[in-house]
């Protein structure tokens, strides 16, 4: 294999498939990126067997052929030829000599024949998001997912594809965010599936600013079709938790607060909070919330008012701070609508004006006052 490209297509085409490559794994041959060059279309490909990368970039080829090499050493060395042109060759010995004018470097690599085989999918249905829509939905669910092992249903994001809507929920058990998008548009029956946070991830970071992205979802994986690559994974398998019956339908108390004097609020308070449990206190009254924090053990504490319109009875509630201002960053308007119960009853986030064709709410779970 022969071939030359400029050190930023190179680059490019190395940043879209290396995240992909596990930082850990029993299997070396994971480390590495496949390189397949055909005429003048070098693809590369990277996997952690749950999730894979496609791309592909335009070269100078003079010899087909393909290796699979370390991303991590070829990513370190190709990142310090800025600006170069490189000549790239590939010996008997599966090394890829990287020729860059006055500096020459062999990177060791194995056979093609030994890397992993990208997944069949059999096309059971394809469905359309608009990249702005996809985008959205990704970075306002995926926060919320869980990281415990345990509960794999949990660890991504679940989608609920209907003929007239597309519902994406995320939730870790102490807070829940739900999306429906009504003006989405589906044909053949609705379908469940659980997508990991990784390839949401990587979708997210491949998405282009405008246009159309194509799913294929076949049997337990995924085809996504994006600009300069395309994404495979593997679904999680499960179900996944009722989780409408955990949102409260009778939380009658309503608090209106400006966002970003609350969000300066809570960030405050936290640095008195306990580091454990980051508790913090919400004083509810008619025309302002108090929000304080205490860290008994140490003797810190800290007491800040703020304006707002509360309308339901005084009541004094416990939340995390971390998961108040994770939701709090999701909010696009001015202004934030917290919809309450008791202190022991989950509370409802949401901005006090919806998208247009949307339902946004986030769900926070109240902690036990101290």
């Amino acid at each position: 294999m022969r071939f030359t490209v400029t050190q930023a297509d190179l680059m490019e085409a190395l940043g879209r498939v290396s995240p992909a490559v596990p930082t850990k794994s029993t299997l070396p041959i994971l480390s590495n990126v496949l390189l397949q060059l055909e005429e003048n279309r070098l693809k590369m490909v990277a996997t952690d067997l749950e999730v894979s990368v496609v791309t592909e970039v335009d070269v100078q080829g003079e010899v087909s052929g393909s290796v699979s090499v370390p991303a991590k050493k070829i990513g370190d060395i190709v990142r310090e030829l800025d600006g170069l042109t490189l000549t790239i060759n590939v010996d008997e010995s599966h090394h890829l000599l990287i020729d860059a004018g006055e500096g020459e470097y062999q990177v060791p690599g194995i056979a093609a024949q030994e890397y992993p085989s990208l997944p069949e999918i059999d096309s059971a249905a394809t469905l359309r998001f608009t990249a702005e829509d996809l985008n959205s939905m990704i970075a306002r669910t995926s926060f919320a997912v869980s990281r415990d092992e345990l509960r794999p249903a949990l660890t991504g994001v679940f989608f609920q594809i209907r003929p007239t809507e597309v519902r994406s929920v995320a939730t870790d058990g102490h807070r829940l965010v739900r999306i429906i998008d009504q003006k989405f548009r589906a044909e053949g029956e609705s379908r469940e599936l659980i997508l990991p946070v990784k390839a949401l991830d990587m979708i997210r970071r491949n998405l282009p600013e405008k246009g159309d992205v194509e799913l294929v979802v076949g049997g337990n994986q995924i085809m996504v079709r994006l600009e300069h690559a395309t994404l495979y994974s593997r679904l999680i398998e499960g179900r996944y938790p009722h989780y409408e019956s955990v949102i409260p339908q009778e939380n009658h108390n309503k608090m209106i607060v400006n966002v970003a004097t609350l969000i300066r609020a809570v960030k405050r308070a936290q640095i008195f909070a306990n580091p454990i449990n980051r508790q913090i206190v919400f004083h509810l009254s008619q025309e302002k919330v108090e929000i304080s924090a205490e860290d008994v053990e140490l003797g810190g504490k800290g007491r800040e008012a703020v304006d707002a319109i509360y309308e339901g009875e005084a009541q004094t509630i416990g939340y995390n701070a971390t998961y108040v201002l994770d939701l709090l960053k999701q909010v696009p308007t001015e202004d934030v609508q917290f919809d309450l119960g008791g202190s022991t009853q989950a509370g409802i986030v949401r901005p006090t004006q919806q998208k247009e064709g949307e339902d946004f709410l986030m769900l926070v779970m109240p902690v036990r006052l101290s």
